[in-house]
């Protein structure tokens, strides 16, 4: 008689984080739209029961893989940026590596897919959701003007406009410098960036 192969025990935790990983391969190539639940099941190689077990629902998957992507950007940030603040390095170094950093992550595909998704299929439209997962502005703020001196209201606009520049820029890069007949991209972006947010916070 053959031997049957014994089903590997693993964890509520390490579960979970397999199903995950398998979303977010699935999610790097396909829309949550397109994709379903029974192919990252499949990709996890477990049952479809074993998915809704730990996640409800596919939305709720979803929700999760998401959530997952924005926690890795909170703890890239908090590392990098606690690292810039105990350096001593000015406000505008300090907003440079903001910009890089959240730009460096939402460049991942997955990531860029999954928020792209959330925004036009209008589940970001809730007035929680970007609070929810960006979290750690203020906490920032506060840092910078302590460190500075600098007008809160300024030092706000400065970490917004931080924000939607490197988003924006990440994800319409090739599209934006097409649409200008630049084909040799954006490269000066970041520079100009740092000059205007700078020129902004000391005029």
């Amino acid at each position: 008689m053959a031997a049957t192969k014994k089903r590997e025990r693993r964890t509520p935790e390490e579960a979970r984080a397999l199903i995950l990983d398998a979303a977010e391969r699935v999610f790097r190539d396909r829309l949550p739209d397109v994709a379903g639940l029974k192919d990252v099941a499949y990709e996890a190689g477990v049952s479809h029961a074993l998915v809704t077990h730990y996640f409800g629902t596919y939305a709720g998957l979803v929700e999760r893989t998401l959530e997952r992507r924005f926690e890795r950007m909170r703890e890239v940030l908090v590392a990098e940026l606690g690292t810039a603040l105990a350096e001593g390095k000015d406000v505008g170094a300090v907003l440079a590596i903001y910009r890089a950093t959240v730009a460096r992550v939402m460049g991942e595909p997955v990531t860029m897919r999954l928020a792209s998704w959330a925004l036009l299929s209008g589940r970001a439209d809730a007035a929680d959701f970007v609070s929810h997962r960006v979290q750690g502005l203020r906490l920032l703020t506060d840092a910078l003007e302590a460190r500075s001196g600098l007008p809160r209201e300024d030092l706000e606009f400065a970490l917004v406009a931080s924000l939607a520049m490197a988003v924006v820029s990440t994800a319409g890069r090739r599209a934006l410098a097409g649409a200008l007949g630049r084909k040799g991209g954006l490269d000066a972006v970041e520079e100009r960036t740092r000059a205007m947010i700078d020129a902004y916070l000391h005029r």
